[in-house]
């Protein structure tokens, strides 16, 4: 395959074997990925780990495998990279490490105190505290570090919009499929455990209707900030020496952020993951990802609470 980043031959492009793309690299890294998440389902009540804790010592070892089978595979030690191949996938680690033990709607009680009752804007302020904190986590600190370390701009991880609507039909396509499958999903028990998100929002049955908008404002900077992550600074900023390969890295984080998540969904994100890599690799920019993200979010909400006999108030 070619180099999605740099034209063959360029100045500064990759020349060692780790720019070629390596099916046994993706093959390991995806099998780590789908072994942790069958293994964590089925022996997670057996686990000493909390989820977040789980999630998070999963990651670090991915690392470590993505790093050994870059050499043991492709014959690339760790010290002959990039620093910025090197440094990307630590830092992204270390940074979701805080979001997941920190950042999200727990760490609300650790910062804040307990939640406040269901219902309204005023029930949703730890959801609200989890989008502050994936912006801060997953698009501030990551952009800043990029710059800091790197010298690297905004639309050097997928922020610029010249290419961004390139092959749309392509993210439409992939909603029109999903969506089907989330209206089959909502009649099932597992997923109405899990959803609503916007759960906190809903009280005696009730959703009042500018909650939602509201919330459903922030869930798109919450999608985009993951989406700037995963496909943005991760990838791209891995893919500009390892091509192709750096699929195999991003996938592993992705997948096991699920991880809590009904299982079919969570193994669903490998098929997920690879695609909206595959297509920002090609565009360089995420923000069709993002926005497919969120247009199938709001569906499996608005599904549950179809399902839930929630009643709306405007």
């Amino acid at each position: 395959m070619g180099d999605p980043l740099e034209a063959p031959g360029a100045a500064g492009a990759p020349t060692h074997r780790g720019a070629v793309f390596s099916w046994p690299l993706m093959a390991l890294m995806v099998g780590y990925t789908v072994g942790s998440t069958v293994l964590w389902y089925r022996a997670r009540h057996l686990i000493p780990l909390g989820r977040a804790e789980s999630v998070v010592a999963l990651y670090w070892v991915g690392l470590l495998v993505f790093f050994g089978g870059l050499w043991l595979l492709r014959g690339v030690a760790p010290w002959r990279l990039r620093r910025e191949t090197l440094l990307v996938p630590v830092v992204a680690t270390a940074l979701l490490s805080v979001f997941w033990l920190y950042g999200r709607v727990g760490g609300y009680r650790i910062w804040i105190g307990d939640p406040p009752p269901y219902g309204g804007l005023r029930g949703l302020q730890p959801y609200f505290f989890f989008v502050g904190s994936s912006v801060l986590f997953r698009m501030a600190l990551p952009l800043i570090a990029g710059r800091a370390l790197f010298g690297r701009r905004p639309v050097d991880y997928g922020y610029g919009f010249e290419r961004a609507f390139d092959r749309w039909w392509i993210y439409a396509g992939l909603v029109a499929l999903v969506i089907p499958a989330v209206i089959w999903a909502s009649s099932q028990p597992a997923f109405l455990r899990t959803y609503p998100w916007c759960r906190r929002g809903i009280a005696d049955g009730v959703m009042l209707g500018g909650a939602f908008v509201v919330y459903a404002a922030a869930a798109f900077a919450f999608y985009s900030s993951g989406e700037a992550f995963w496909r943005g600074f991760i990838l791209l900023g891995v893919a500009r020496e390892l091509r192709w390969n750096a699929l195999s890295f991003m996938v592993m984080p992705y997948v096991l952020g699920h991880l809590g998540k009904p299982i079919s969904e969570t193994l669903g994100a490998v098929a997920a993951g690879l695609v909206l890599g595959a297509l920002a690799l090609h565009h360089r920019s995420f923000w069709l990802g993002a926005l497919s993200h969120w247009i199938i979010a709001m569906s499996m909400d608005l599904s549950a609470m179809w399902r839930k006999g929630v009643t709306w108030v405007w």
